[in-house]
């Protein structure tokens, strides 16, 4: 079915209006048809394509910009309106949150009551499930409360020595295969880090033998001995003095004049021995300026390094290109001198 053609010349109204409506209703049952013409035309007249856009964008031009601000405002709000559904869910999840904590502290026995009967109906319906539950459960916080559980178990071996000794000997009396395993495995581990750290104990025990002071050690505390001591420590250092305790810690805390005076002796000899130090310094330093080769005598001394060191050079060189074998110097026999000659004149020859 081709597309309706004009009918002649049509002088009235009615007649356009019924050719109008006519093409429409053929491009809207032909759509395929319809949109291969403009194809075919679009390529057969891009200037003229061109040119009808750009007229109708300048026709357009308000239009064009009105439904670019409502694309990016719906854009927008798209995006704003995502945000605000996240933020509205959390603060829903934060105040279900806040509600179930304070409901659990007005009412936690009732709570606990009611997470024991349910703990126990769980059990009864399945004793195994729920044993690997509470296994997990269990792994699972020791998991994220690992540093805590050391901390506390460091403050129950201070706290009662004795019961760790006890429990580190009947672990070691069953298993001291294994902990010998380890412990060589460690040393191996690090080889040098751990002879570095047995040479810095030698030397440290050993500086503190020559300078008269014990072996270090370190003193454990029990966790009540160390509160204590940190409390003690606190309320002294922190609490109100009067003027005569003042006064008299002023008094007690004074430097004796015994010790004031040997104090200033022996910053006298340190100066003294700084000085003399410092004489003997300036005196070598002359000495070594007058011993001190001329620049003469220095040039004189490199030249003759020069030389022997080409010679040494020249002397490797001939050996590395030598053809033939070296032939050693001939040696000169050594002669008793001549007898002197007889003088004519008469004299002191005779």
């Amino acid at each position: 079915m081709d597309e309706p053609q004009s009918r002649g010349k049509q002088g009235d109204g009615a007649g356009r209006e019924s050719l109008r409506a006519d093409r429409k209703r053929w491009r809207d049952a032909n759509p395929e048809k319809v949109r291969a013409a403009r194809l075919r035309w679009n390529a057969a007249n891009p200037e003229k394509v061109r040119e009808i856009r750009q007229r109708w964008v300048e026709t357009h031009r308000e239009e064009i910009n009105t439904a670019q601000r409502e694309r990016e405002l719906r854009k927008r709000d798209a995006v704003l309106g995502d945000r605000r559904a996240e933020q509205l869910r959390e603060e829903r999840k934060e105040a279900k949150r806040q509600y179930a904590r304070a409901w659990y502290a007005a009412n936690k026995p009732l709570h606990q009551e009611i997470q024991r009967r349910y703990r126990e109906r769980q059990r009864a319906e399945n004793p195994e499930e729920f044993r690997a539950r509470l296994r997990a459960a269990n792994q699972r916080w020791r998991d994220s409360h690992r540093e805590q559980i050391r901390q506390h178990q460091r403050d129950e071996d201070r706290d009662a020595p004795a019961v760790k000794r006890e429990n580190a000997a009947r672990y070691y009396a069953a298993h001291a295969d294994e902990v010998k395993q380890r412990k060589r495995e460690k040393y191996w581990a690090d080889h040098e880090k751990s002879l570095e750290d047995q040479r810095q104990y030698r030397a440290r025990e050993k500086w503190r033998r020559a300078n008269g002071l014990p072996p270090q050690r370190l003193h454990r505390v029990t966790g009540t001995e160390r509160k204590t001591n940190l409390a003690a420590a606190d309320a002294f250092f922190t609490r109100a003095r009067t003027g005569d305790e003042i006064t008299r810690l002023r008094g007690e805390l004074g430097t004796p004049r015994y010790l004031i005076e040997q104090f200033e002796r022996a910053n006298a000899r340190d100066r003294a021995a700084a000085h003399y130090a410092e004489s003997l310094t300036r005196v070598g330093g002359r000495l070594d300026q007058q011993v001190r080769p001329t620049r003469a005598e220095r040039n004189a001394m490199a030249r003759a390094d020069d030389e022997a060191r080409m010679d040494a050079v020249a002397a490797a060189i001939n050996d590395r290109l030598r053809t033939q074998p070296k032939v050693a110097p001939r040696q000169t026999p050594v002669t008793a001198p001549a007898p002197p000659m007889p003088s004519p004149r008469p004299g002191l020859s005779r």
